[in-house]
């Protein structure tokens, strides 16, 4: 548990990839966004489960299979929406494909996206309203969510700790990477970074310390 409070944020590190899987929630109402369920659906039901928690939504920050192979699993088992950028929403189905090419492993195909998110949508949970940030660069629909009140952004796999997100997979395009990358540079300094995987960092430890930031600075 890493924020407490009336918002609260669990980190379960799942996958072969280790993929950041986050749960937010309203400590009054219990209402929870489930970001990136990458693999392991039981291990987050468990977690839900635990805190007595009700799931609303699960967000994927992009479709790789690495962020979305717990999504079949937890949208029965809750009958909640998924919702992902609107120009990823045509890849989701089929990003299971690549964890068997590139692991050998077996995963259930993600159903269709129930919501599809961009900067004129914004997503509610309890007292909160997350805003929608397009992110692309790793994924043609990336997106980052952004809480201002609490100061905390989910950045999927467009900004790491000292780093960024790869831009030579399939959809990926350095320029538009690079310059999402400033954008979310342009939040106050104090911004909470949640990372797809790693370590959480800061906004004003980015700037400081990453070392695309001169460039995407310039972007």
């Amino acid at each position: 548990m890493f924020k407490e409070g009336v918002a609260m944020i669990t980190k379960l590190i799942v996958g072969e990839l280790q993929t950041n899987c986050y749960l937010f929630f309203d400590d009054e109402t219990r209402e929870t966004l489930i970001i990136d369920p990458g693999d392991e659906p039981e291990r987050i039901v468990d977690e839900i489960e635990k805190y007595r928690l009700i799931p609303i939504m699960i967000i994927n920050t992009h479709y790789h299979f690495d962020h979305i192979g717990g999504n079949a699993f937890l949208k029965e088992r809750y009958d909640i929406p998924i919702a992902v950028g609107d120009l990823d929403a045509d890849l989701l189905e089929n990003s299971h494909q690549d964890a068997f090419n590139f692991f050998g492993k077996r995963q259930d195909p993600s159903p269709e996206a129930d919501i599809l998110l961009s900067e004129d949508r914004s997503v509610k949970v309890g007292r909160f309203i997350f805003e929608v940030i397009e992110t692309p660069g790793h994924t043609p629909g990336s997106i980052s969510l952004y809480q201002a009140e609490e100061g905390i952004l989910f950045s999927g796999d467009t900004l790491f700790y000292e780093s960024v997100g790869r831009w030579d997979l399939v959809g990926g395009d350095e320029f538009d990477l690079i310059r999402s990358v400033g954008k979310l540079l342009k939040l106050p300094e104090e911004t909470v970074v949640y990372p797809g995987h790693g370590k959480e960092t800061t906004i004003k430890h980015e700037r400081e310390s990453n070392p695309f930031v001169e460039l995407a600075l310039i972007k």
